[in-house]
């Protein structure tokens, strides 16, 4: 199996039923679709999406679908996804965020396997009432770019081993554990530079409920227990405000788009 593929999508999903179509449709048009392999989690989902998982799974050799009669935290299932990777990278996406159809592809080429440990591109945050041209240049010179690491980002599946995955205690840093382990153990970052993914913003989402709160004292206090600072790379957030700033200069803007 390792051998077929070259990078494994990680997709965890929970009440995402309605998104599903959407998310299957992004999925088979990266033209890097047929390199790939595509490892949906639904941890018993009150939205059944794998009703409709199943049937896609079957048409394509390259998708699996992993059910649990049990909720897992987004962590935890992207562990459990980690585990069952074939692939020598492996990276995730969101069900309501979009990947540009040339993602994957960029990732791949960025250069030999043994080039970098992590990588990730630009980054620009949409409203959940999106355009369907999403990838127009005009709309995407609309959109603010992250001027941190975002929801995206790829990395050696074998890191499991020494670096360890993505520590569970977490409820919502476990990301940015993980980038700051990855700064901590001076790994090398590859950045790509073109606005590859799009992440979608709600007024619902759980950053502007009350729990949210406690739920990040909590976060902290576990990464109050590590032996680093819990925080992003800044020389990859200083690279990133970098281009931000470019890609305001009408000139060089088309640069960083695939």
């Amino acid at each position: 199996m390792s051998e077929l593929y070259e990078i494994s999508v990680l997709i965890s999903t929970y009440n995402d039923r309605k998104l599903v179509d959407k998310k299957l449709r992004e999925v088979e048009a990266q033209t890097a679709f047929l390199r790939s392999e595509f490892i949906f989690v639904e941890a018993a989902s009150p939205g059944k999406e794998r009703e409709l998982l199943e049937p896609f799974c079957e048409q394509y050799e390259n998708c699996r679908l992993i059910t649990l009669e049990e909720r897992l935290s987004l962590y935890r299932a992207w562990n459990l996804g980690w585990a069952a990777a074939s692939a020598p990278l492996v990276c995730i996406s969101n069900m309501d965020d979009m990947m540009h159809p040339k993602l994957l592809e960029f990732v791949l080429d960025s250069g030999s396997i043994d080039s970098w440990d992590f990588a990730t591109v630009l980054i620009a945050k949409q409203s959940a009432n999106y355009d369907s041209n999403l990838w127009d240049y005009h709309r995407l010179n609309r959109l603010d770019l992250s001027k941190r690491p975002g929801p995206f980002f790829a990395w050696k599946r074998d890191l499991a081993s020494d670096f360890g995955y993505f520590d569970t205690r977490f409820e919502i840093g476990g990301d940015k554990d993980f980038w700051a382990r990855v700064s901590h153990c001076k790994l090398r970052i590859k950045l790509i530079p073109k606005i590859l993914y799009l992440y979608t913003k709600h007024p619902t989402q759980l950053s502007k409920k009350p729990e949210f709160r406690q739920k990040k004292l909590d976060d902290r206090q576990v990464g109050n227990e590590k032996e680093y600072p819990h925080a992003w790379p800044l020389s990859h957030i200083y690279k990133m405000r970098l281009y931000c700033f470019l890609r305001r200069i009408p000139s060089l803007g088309r640069l960083f788009l695939a």
